[in-house]
């Protein structure tokens, strides 16, 4: 015996009744708490140019890091230094560094007036200041480029970037200095 096709618009009724009724039984589902977003790391929005090639990654906590650094080279090295920084910059850019574009950036920072540009007598001390610039480094809003360059940037996948998902270099901040250009010299 066939069975007979049900009326698509009494269907669509009775599938609503039953809604209705549950929504009934069950009482209003609570109103979701939307979740903050969490903002890209640099590392994750994979950013274009030669800068952007070499990042570290030390393993492990900081006490554990500069144990073994003081251990095998001695609290006053140049190593024990430089994990240090690298420690200071993990913090700022999360697990992984890219070791190019933060030493043209702190090269950037020590040889031009980019502070001064960026904060003109705010009340800000000079680390809180390069501390900011690393912060908006490390968030994709600013970029070191294959010349040495600093650009304020637009990241892919923001409201503001590039209809074809690239990178979006609005205007640049510093040029490089003359006696070091490139990621390579």
């Amino acid at each position: 015996m066939a069975r007979k096709q049900a009326d698509p618009t009494a269907r669509r009724a009775r599938e609503a009744a039953r809604r209705t009724a549950a929504a009934q039984r069950i009482g209003p589902r609570p109103p979701r708490t939307p979740r903050p977003r969490q903002p890209k790391l640099l590392s994750d929005l994979n950013p274009p140019g030669t800068y952007y090639t070499d990042w570290d990654s030390p393993v492990g906590s900081d006490t554990e890091v500069m144990a073994k650094v003081t251990d095998h080279f001695g609290a006053d090295s140049d190593e024990a230094t430089t994990m240090r920084y690298l420690l200071r910059f993990r913090e700022i850019y999360g697990p992984h560094i890219p070791l190019g574009a933060v030493g043209q950036l702190e090269l950037l920072l020590d040889e031009t007036d980019l502070l001064t540009q960026l904060f003109p007598g705010v009340g800000v001390s000079a680390d809180e200041a390069r501390n900011s610039v690393h912060s908006l480094h490390a968030h994709g809003m600013l970029l070191i480029a294959d010349d040495g360059s600093l650009w304020m940037t637009v990241p892919p996948g923001t409201p503001h970037s590039a209809p074809d998902g690239k990178w979006s270099l609005v205007e640049q901040k510093v040029q490089a200095p003359t006696q070091r250009v490139g990621a390579d010299t």
